[in-house]
């Protein structure tokens, strides 16, 4: 019997793939047994996914718990029913805001903040995933939490209604959350239409292996 194989791997997840998948796939290819994720990211999103196999995968929770750090465009004027780009538009709005207003308004989310999660997310209501009473047009509502974001950084426009930020936060921070959250703030409404993510504890993006490259 091959000697029992632990580790981590940084993988660079791409986008239109979920986390679970990714693993799975990694699974198959290597023939492990044990193996898990560091952090879930939307099938929409892309960056640091890291991998933990065998004993490691005790130790998931650990890393977990670190920060995370984030690249993001939010574009503004339309919400959506997910909050980013795979969801319906369920408000408009013509304020757009500029630059000095947000750059105002973004100690107001740093620190410890509230923040409610998105109702496509992962979240358990009674035995059942958020995104799935979601799915089925079941109404709920999610109880605010606490979240940690330790730096917050408005970075530039990408054009009229876009803009792009950094992020530092902790665990249970949405994102998705944030952009709907401070499209309002502004008298605007607003998604997520890319995110990347570039750190998870010490795993960080110019050392992470794109999944594709792995899988070959």
């Amino acid at each position: 019997m091959p000697p029992a194989i632990n580790g981590w791997l940084n993988v660079y997840k791409p986008i239109d793939i979920t986390s679970s998948k990714a693993v799975l796939k990694i699974k198959k290819k290597f023939n492990l047994n044990k193996i898990g994720h560091a952090g879930t990211l939307d099938p929409k999103a892309e960056g640091v996914l890291p991998i933990a196999f065998g004993n490691t995968t005790k130790i998931i929770s650990f890393v977990e718990s670190k920060k995370k750090q984030y690249n993001f465009i939010i574009r503004w004027g339309q919400q959506t029913t997910t909050d980013d780009t795979e969801g319906s538009v369920i408000f408009n709005s013509s304020k757009i805001p500029n630059k000095y207003e947000i750059n105002k308004i973004l100690f107001k989310y740093i620190g410890e903040v509230s923040q409610i999660p998105p109702k496509y997310s992962a979240i358990k209501i009674k035995g059942n995933r958020a995104y799935k009473l979601s799915r089925n047009k079941i109404n709920f509502e999610l109880e605010a939490r606490k979240v940690n974001v330790y730096s917050l950084k408005y970075l530039k426009n990408i054009n009229v209604n876009e803009s792009l930020f950094s992020i530092t936060c902790g665990k249970g921070f949405y994102v998705r959350s944030f952009a709907r959250d401070i499209a309002i703030a502004l008298g605007s409404r607003g998604h997520i239409i890319w995110l990347k993510r570039t750190k998870v504890a010490n795993f960080i993006e110019k050392n992470s292996i794109l999944l594709d490259d792995l899988l070959k």
